[in-house]
């Protein structure tokens, strides 16, 4: 399992995670992308929009999308991922 992230920074961090993480739900869906899930978190002036699948799965994410980072499974917690 992997998470791919995309962060924000500024006053309006939160609010463009929000926005994005709704632009990727519609690319997930037009693209019949299997995920796990989704999530945003927010600290203080940063956000970021994670999502959760197996590597195979989030090829066409990480192609198109080109998110910043990518996370294991193991290090979820230490980011505040937490799968449903």
């Amino acid at each position: 399992m992997l998470a791919c992230i995309w962060d924000y920074y500024g006053s309006s961090a939160l609010g463009t995670a929000e926005h994005f993480e709704k632009h990727l739900h519609e690319f997930i869906t037009a693209k019949k992308v299997i995920i796990k899930q989704t999530g945003v978190v927010s600290k203080d002036t940063q956000a970021f929009v994670w999502c959760a699948g197996l590597k195979a799965d989030l090829e066409l994410i990480i192609s198109i999308l080109k998110p910043k980072y990518f996370i294991e499974e193991k290090d979820f917690k230490n980011f505040e991922i937490y799968l449903k």
